[in-house]
């Protein structure tokens, strides 16, 4: 390949830098900051864009930092160890902004400010490294090789005082807010661990079950969700990927008059959802079902009574549940995703529905990566 100087001019959705040759063609630069000049060497070339790698910074900016991790660069968990935070939470909004205005999915004037994670390093109470017999760590970007890890500056200070016990397997370590010390998950016992979430008191979850990696944006999340639903005036929610009952159970303590029915694949996860409603004292309010989404929506078509809060994986939701959903006809479903891209794809199938965002919020749930939360709500026109 060949070396070519290249201005900075923005960041795109994954965290690589952008920048332009002079035949008008697009390269992606990963580790530089918009307003640099570097020195980039051209390591492929596909038919619409080229991928660099930068050799040297020519003119710098003062948004670049120092990362304070030594495997920033051949880890390829974080994008933006080597920027400004504040940079960090503007160009992800920027990212979620462009997608959704150019896609003619929403107006500039209908997103909130961005949440900014209070901590930007040491936030994570979960970690998973993985281990090829000879050492633990991440997974590299040949999807093979693995990058030894000592100390994971996203993780909570109390996984990294463990990680020297790692052994060669796949290993998962949590932080509950409950306990003093991490654990290690076993993963054929992986017992129950007590979350305590700001505004919405303690749940139980299994040691291998999902919850949120970042407390005080979770915290911060769930305030929009309440926000959300009071606004909307419902008194039943239909909530989809409802994981350990987390949403339904707060939004139920919250607002006496509000029914909350959610519905999980996991069979566990619904059985810990059960008994933290009973813990909550809501169980009367708050029922929950095991069941994949879609196959669920049928028996709520034609329900508008419903208001819809999904949480869907990063995947987003499938074809046929999300035709399901349009079915329910719903006036209002309050979209949680923790995938812009995917997030587009599914509103752009709402929104032909006769749906139309009207309300979008990005939480940095994940920073330094180059993940992050999104918050829409859309309204039936």
């Amino acid at each position: 390949m060949w070396n070519e100087v290249l201005e900075i001019s923005a960041i795109a959705y994954g965290g690589d830098g952008v920048g332009r040759l002079n035949d008008g063609r697009v390269c992606f630069v990963p580790g530089v900051v918009p307003g640099e000049k570097a020195e980039v060497r051209i390591v492929a070339e596909k038919s619409r864009f080229l991928r660099g790698k930068a050799e040297k910074i020519i003119q710098g900016s003062a948004l670049r930092q120092t990362p304070p991790c030594p495997l920033a660069g051949s880890c390829p968990g974080c994008a933006y160890m080597h920027m400004d935070y504040a940079c960090e939470v503007e160009w992800k909004n920027r990212q979620l902004q462009d997608f959704l205005v150019r896609s003619r999915l929403a107006s500039p004037e209908l997103f909130a400010e961005p949440f900014a994670s209070p901590s930007e390093l040491f936030y994570r109470n979960k970690l998973v490294l993985h281990g090829d017999g000879n050492c633990c760590g991440y997974i590299a970007e040949d999807n093979r090789s693995i990058i030894p890890v000592s100390k994971c500056f996203l993780a909570a200070p109390e996984i990294n005082e463990i990680l020297k016990n790692t052994s060669s397997a796949r290993t998962l370590y949590r932080k509950s807010s409950m306990q003093k010390h991490a654990v290690i998950i076993d993963p054929d016992d992986p017992g129950i661990l007590r979350e305590n979430l700001s505004g919405a008191g303690e749940f139980a979850v299994a040691g291998d079950g999902f919850f949120q990696t970042n407390m005080p944006v979770a915290a911060e999340l769930l305030r929009e969700v309440r926000r959300a639903v009071k606004a909307s005036g419902c008194r039943n929610l239909l909530e989809l990927y409802c994981g350990v009952g987390v949403f339904s159970i707060a939004l139920a303590e919250a607002d006496e008059n509000l029914h909350c029915t959610g519905i999980e694949l996991n069979g566990k996860a619904i059985s810990f959802a059960r008994k933290n409603a009973a813990e909550h004292q809501v169980a009367g309010r708050c029922r929950f079902y095991a069941g994949d989404a879609g196959k669920a929506l049928k028996r709520y078509q034609d329900h508008p009574e419903f208001t819809v809060l999904a949480d869907p994986p990063r995947s987003g939701m499938e074809k046929a549940a999300l035709q399901k959903l349009i079915r329910v006809n719903a006036q209002e479903i309050i979209y949680i995703s923790c995938a812009a891209d995917t997030l587009v794809r599914d509103l752009k199938t709402l929104c032909a529905a006769g749906y139309a965002v009207k309300y979008v919020r990005m939480l940095d749930m994940f920073p330094r990566t180059a993940h992050f939360e999104v918050l829409c709500v859309v309204q039936k026109q």
